[in-house]
């Protein structure tokens, strides 16, 4: 194991953690969410027990510096990283970007146009309804009906390099999800727009200087639209690991050092999320089986729409992943559900 130690911030850092851990880091955490798998990864956990941005930050750094320790802003936090990250994790701020430069993106509505109203920060496909009133803290958007997909992105700031396109999985009821939310990924996506996708999201890291590991999230439908970047870690990083073989931390650490090496898949791989489709009770953690991550507590309850587990899977194509990931998905909650 490597000297260096990294603290990873954020809502769940279990995907970051392992990916780090399996590079041959030193990892700790600082987490909303401490499953029980993010121990086999982990040196030390520390939970975040006020939420504030200013007592977060403020906790991190003196962990960091406590444990000599470099910090790793995730998902729910990245925007604590610096005053440019923070602008950009703003919607109406980025949209407002994507105009200046040209890029195509669901258009901002005016008061009484019927559209998506969602919140100028914060991902997910959280607190997403469709509307007609402008509220304060949302932005109303032209509804594009496409397909929901992504584009992983490394970058060193002046030179990036798009290494997977994923499928999103969104609003599956199979997997206890609805509306908009934000279930999962399959990893690769191909489509006639592949090569115009992964242009958009190169250039786009470029524009904003972002550095590491990047993602850009698009509506595939006449033509790709932009919908948010996401200048940190992205939820496809299993599927992306899995399908290519590679370890996406260290394939970070290298892109901000302008180290970029070739990426080709070799297989298709997928990651879902189950959310609770009632009040749960957890009476098993199978830590250590690959088929799941995140693995919740034993004992611990969780409430109907809670997120439960990650279900992972890999195979012949797009279909044969999802049919394992809904086949491990009944084991998961037969095993471990009650």
């Amino acid at each position: 194991m490597e000297e260096r130690k990294f603290l990873i911030v954020g809502s769940n850092v279990r995907n970051v953690a392992e990916s780090a851990r399996k590079a041959g880091f030193q990892v700790y955490c600082l987490t909303e969410h401490a499953d029980a798998d993010l121990y086999l990864y982990a040196e030390e956990v520390f939970r975040i027990k006020n939420k504030s941005p200013e007592s977060v930050k403020r906790t991190a750094v003196q962990i960091a510096e406590t444990i000599d320790a470099e910090i790793i802003w995730h998902s729910g936090y990245e925007d604590l990283a610096d005053r440019k990250i923070e602008r950009i994790t703003n919607k109406r701020w980025f949209y407002r970007e994507l105009e200046r430069i040209g890029m195509d993106f669901p258009e901002i509505l005016s008061n009484g146009e019927r559209g998506i109203l969602k919140p100028e920060k914060g991902g997910g496909g959280e607190n997403i309804r469709f509307s007609d009133k402008r509220e304060k803290g949302f932005i109303l958007q032209r509804y594009i009906s496409g397909i929901p997909c992504s584009v992983s992105v490394l970058s060193s700031g002046k030179k990036a390099v798009s290494i997977a396109t994923n499928l999103m999985l969104v609003g599956m009821k199979e997997f206890g999800a609805d509306g908009f939310r934000y279930c999962g990924n399959i990893t690769p996506f191909s489509s006639q727009s592949e090569r115009e996708m992964r242009s958009i999201a190169e250039e786009l890291a470029v524009y904003f200087e972002l550095r590491g590991n990047v993602g850009v999230d698009f509506i595939l439908s006449d033509k790709p639209y932009v919908l948010e970047i996401n200048p940190r870690f992205q939820g496809s990083l299993d599927s992306v690991e899995w399908a290519y073989g590679r370890n996406l931390f260290r394939a970070h650490l290298d892109a901000m050092k302008g180290k970029f090496e070739s990426w080709k898949a070799k297989r298709f791989a997928g990651r879902a999320i189950l959310f609770a489709k009632r009040d749960t009770a957890v009476i098993s953690s199978p830590t250590g089986n690959s088929f799941f991550a995140d693995v919740p507590c034993r004992g611990k309850t969780y409430r109907k729409h809670d997120p439960l587990v990650s279900i992972l899977a890999s195979g012949n194509d797009r279909n044969d992943v999802l049919k394992k990931l809904l086949e491990r998905k009944t084991v998961y909650e037969v095993i471990a559900c009650r």
